[in-house]
């Protein structure tokens, strides 16, 4: 874990950061974001002692960096910027070498790694590896960066703007291929962007700072949905939920109160409380809320037994959405099902709500209505 203990900036009379407590847990990509000069880059320069705080500590695990060996500390962080950092006048291979070979690790091992890195990245390794970082493109010499990065195998990677000078397809497939590389190796990343939707894309948490001070530390789903103040909303936009659909869940547009019965309710009493609650489906209950199946009025006719218990006709397939699904898969859901109503169960199996096509419709068709910027 990294931990800034009230941690403070001040060059002569300008406070940089003011009194930053911060954690960030290990295997989190955690994105710091915010207006220029808000104190992003201080930050995550303080990590590797490329600036030294004025007041307060930073800890790894519980120990205060600023005991520590800096030339070590360094050589154990892996350190991405947005000019690459790589050394002209050294072949890709060196460059990503380099650390490996100042740590004096064995020739085969990191020839052997070099290779792994150069696959991982996505780059050729015999066609790339004896070239200078001149003749690459802006993204095959950030994919170079990235993969020096990772070539020692650091618990810590910080990423200054990696991304920000290339062009929007690069951009897009080098964040793609860093989430795919954070599945994989789960390392501890503090990554630092102007863009919201880099880091809504690619962030665990998301760190929005303003004026040297941490205005709202959260999961891109809860500062999308919960923004702190009037700041985080204009910073994040109005509309800007509606770029990550996938982000929204059914629990927060599911209907809360589902008319429902018991299994041994007859089809008589069932027909009367829908035509009372003028709706077409009841949900199947047990006594303790646990989802059973439902009752489709389009499903009895003329000829069904009103006598006859609930559990005789109601649909009993497993077909539910959860709380936590995103209506993105919902909707699939309910467009491959052919649905017009899915109940929603808790991790208990608990019935807790419903939602419709229409309802799914409507609620995906707000970000057309509502005003405000994206």
């Amino acid at each position: 874990m990294i931990e800034f203990q009230n941690v403070s900036k001040t060059y002569k009379k300008t406070t940089v950061l003011s009194n930053i407590n911060l954690k960030i847990e290990d295997g989190n990509l955690v994105c710091l974001i915010g207006e220029s000069g808000c104190g992003k880059t201080t930050t995550l320069k303080m990590i590797n002692r490329l600036i030294t705080p004025t007041t307060g500590k930073i800890l790894f695990d519980g120990q205060d960096i600023s005991k520590k060996d800096v030339i070590k500390l360094r050589r154990s962080i892996g350190y991405v910027i947005q000019q690459t950092g790589l050394f002209p006048h050294m072949t890709v291979r060196e460059n990503i070498e380099l650390i490996s070979k100042l740590k004096k690790e064995p020739m085969e091992k990191i020839h052997k790694k070099t290779l792994e890195m150069m696959k991982m990245v996505g780059l050729d390794a015999e066609k790339y590896l004896d070239r200078y970082p001149t003749e690459l493109s802006g993204g095959q010499q950030q994919r170079i960066g990235v993969a020096r990065a990772f070539a020692t195998d650091p618990n810590i990677i910080l990423m200054d703007e990696p991304f920000s000078a290339l062009d929007p397809m690069t951009r897009t497939s080098l964040q793609d291929e860093l989430i795919k590389l954070q599945e994989q190796f789960h390392k501890t990343i503090v990554f630092v962007t102007h863009d919201m939707d880099e880091a809504i894309k690619i962030a665990d948490k998301i760190c929005i700072m303003d004026g040297g001070h941490i205005i709202q530390y959260d999961t891109p789903e809860q500062i999308l949905k919960h923004p702190k103040n009037d700041f985080v909303k204009n910073f994040v936009g109005p509309k800007r939920i509606w770029t990550s659909p996938e982000l929204i869940k059914v629990k927060d547009i599911m209907v809360t109160r589902p008319v429902t019965c018991s299994k041994n309710l007859s089809i008589f009493q069932c027909i009367n409380r829908m035509k009372m609650m003028k709706v077409d489906t009841l949900m199947v209950v047990e006594k303790d809320g646990t989802y059973l199946g439902s009752l489709h009025a389009s499903k009895l006719n003329e000829n069904s037994d009103v006598h006859a218990k609930v559990e005789v006709y109601m649909d009993q397939d497993n077909i539910r959405a959860y709380e936590e699904d995103s209506i993105v898969d919902v909707l699939k859901l309910v467009d491959k099902e052919g649905l017009s109503t899915l109940p929603v169960v808790n991790d208990k199996g608990k019935l807790t709500g419903f939602v419709t096509r229409s309802s799914l419709i409507t609620s995906l068709s707000q970000q057309f209505l509502t005003g405000g910027e994206k």
